[in-house]
């Protein structure tokens, strides 16, 4: 018995649509890439990203571009964060439906849903494809590719057509990594396999790379032209200095021997053992399937780009999810029934108890007044938080539980329980997550109750207001939620500004002239590393 498409499009949707709104923007992420976005919801600046008031070309801004036009179109019924947020759901989105249809065109009908399930079981993308990321379009871009890839032996003008798109989404979202990792990929294909030798499949490269072209050249011209200082950042440093390492240092995110070792193995399940039972099991069929191929070469080929690269975090490494579903679907029907029972068991005890915690945890933080005393909820969370009860949030956690344990009836019947066991479980956790924890994570999270709690002491200050140690993350929400704009010392050491704002540890007191005098401190709930010190002047 096959899963129906019914059912995998209503799972889809559920896990797409949940957890994408009813919060603050989030640091690390969120809260930079939002003051991108807020900068040019302001201004209109579709050329120079600003954050807070500062270029920042770390990436190019198609996910702001996208995010600012949903931000805008939604205001009236959503806050800009949230209609900003949207994007990731539609990228999400993009990535299934392409993933799905590649999946379709090389392995035959009814296995487009089987990449779709693939893919939201999958560990490494449950978190990253609910926040404001640029690796979301990035993903995108690769899903996109993939399928241009699977038409490229068929149907060229399709195929250069979508292959050009993925590339020049990849690009406008990150920057030089995914154009490069598919040159390689499309050049190795022909060199390890005969049937990838056509003239049907040169014609698909040459229209693809006429397609990407004004992907490619329109931005980069326009950044240059406005700022050839800015493109230098965004180029040299941004896109070579960042894999070979020499801007590391100062820009961070760096990478180590063992990172994607330690990493691939939770990040990538379940598809990669998947895949790796899929190359086993048709080992014969490598040398003539071109599905087999590709998702073989797209993998190594994008593995060992993040290998040798001097920066590396897990969101990076979200386009080897797509090649590896590739890889994995022929075995998803054909898995051993003992391990194919034995996983679903595995998954249903995993998320059960997941669901039990969750919904243990709300209770007691409802009806005890606080949450238990572990530890790991302690360590940065607000332990006093009083839950609110939004009834809508709490029927749809009930409803979402009930279907979790009905489903057990029927999935002994499916050839796939495995995998439709765990793509069950992680969009139950996701729900529950959205829905019961998400008003005690965002309290947490958010930096808005610090920065309101701020703004009385402002009130009697007048002129400038200097700052020390506020990053990238800081910054943007001072401006979003209080609509300042402050000058940093560390770009303006000389500063007559006599309102200061220090960001640092708790235990290190700021080293200032006796007429700084402390007017008021605070930090996020639950936040035992972070705390705001606001100063003011005094004449001598």
């Amino acid at each position: 018995m096959r899963i129906s498409l019914w059912f995998t499009l209503a799972l889809s949707m559920v896990y797409v649509l949940f957890g994408l709104i009813g919060h603050d923007p989030w640091k690390q992420d969120e809260t930079y890439i939002f003051g991108m976005i807020y900068h040019l919801l302001q201004t209109g600046d579709w050329v120079l990203p600003q954050n807070a008031g500062e270029p920042f070309l770390e990436k190019p801004p198609l996910y702001d571009w996208v995010a600012a036009g949903l931000a805008f179109l939604l205001h009236k019924w959503l806050p800009l964060h949230d209609g900003a947020r949207l994007a990731s759901g539609l990228f999400t989105a993009l990535t299934l439906s392409f993933t799905a249809l590649a999946s379709r065109h090389w392995w035959g009908n009814g296995n487009g849903r089987y990449a779709a399930l693939a893919l939201i079981a999958s560990l490494g993308l449950v978190f990253e494809s609910h926040i404001m990321i640029t690796d979301m379009p990035m993903l995108a871009g690769f899903a996109i590719a993939s399928y241009g890839f699977a038409l490229s032996l068929t149907r060229p003008r399709w195929a250069g057509w979508w292959l050009g798109v993925g590339i020049g989404m990849g690009f406008l979202a990150k920057g030089l990594l995914i154009p490069g990792a598919i040159g390689v990929i499309a050049l190795l294909l022909p060199i390890f396999f005969a049937n990838w030798r056509q003239r049907v499949y040169l014609h698909t490269l040459i229209i693809a790379t006429i397609v990407a072209l004004p992907w490619l050249l329109i931005w980069p011209i326009a950044l240059y032209l406005r700022s050839p200082e800015q493109f230098y950042v965004w180029f040299w440093l941004n896109n070579v200095g960042r894999f070979l390492g020499f801007s590391v240092p100062q820009l961070g995110a760096g990478n180590t021997r063992w990172f994607w070792a330690k990493t691939l193995p939770w990040f990538a399940f379940p598809v990669l053992p998947l895949a790796l039972i899929s190359l086993w099991q048709n080992r014969q069929q490598i040398r003539h399937h071109a599905a087999l191929q590709f998702g073989l070469i797209s993998f190594v080929v994008y593995l060992i780009v993040m290998q040798v690269s001097a920066s590396a975090r897990t969101a990076y490494g979200l386009p080897m999810l797509v090649s590896l579903t590739l890889l994995a679907i022929p075995t998803i029907d054909n898995i051993p029934t003992r391990l194919n029972r034995y996983t679903d068991y595995f998954a249903r005890l995993l998320f059960t108890t997941l669901a039990l915690i969750s919904w243990y945890v709300w209770l007691m933080i409802v009806f005890a007044g606080h949450p238990p005393a572990w530890k790991f909820l302690a360590r940065g969370l607000d332990m006093h938080y009083i839950m609110p009860i939004h009834p809508a949030a709490i029927g749809m956690a009930i409803i979402a539980s009930t279907i979790y344990f009905a489903s057990w009836h029927w999935l002994p019947r499916l050839g796939s329980r495995a995998l439709t066991s765990l793509a069950l479980g992680v969009s139950l956790f996701w729900v529950l997550f959205s829905t019961l924890w998400m008003p005690w994570i965002d309290n947490a999270k958010s930096y808005r109750s610090v920065y309101l709690s701020m703004q009385p002491h402002l009130s009697t200050t007048h002129g400038c207001i200097a700052s020390q140690g506020l990053g990238e993350s800081t910054r943007p929400m001072l401006e979003y939620y209080l609509g300042i704009l402050t000058q940093r010392v560390e770009m303006t050491p000389n500063t007559h500004c006599n309102t200061l704002l220090i960001d640092g540890w708790p235990n290190q007191q700021p080293q200032l002239a006796a007429n700084w005098q402390l007017v008021w401190q605070g930090a996020r709930p639950g936040d035992n590393d972070e705390l705001f010190r606001l100063y003011q002047r005094h004449p001598d």
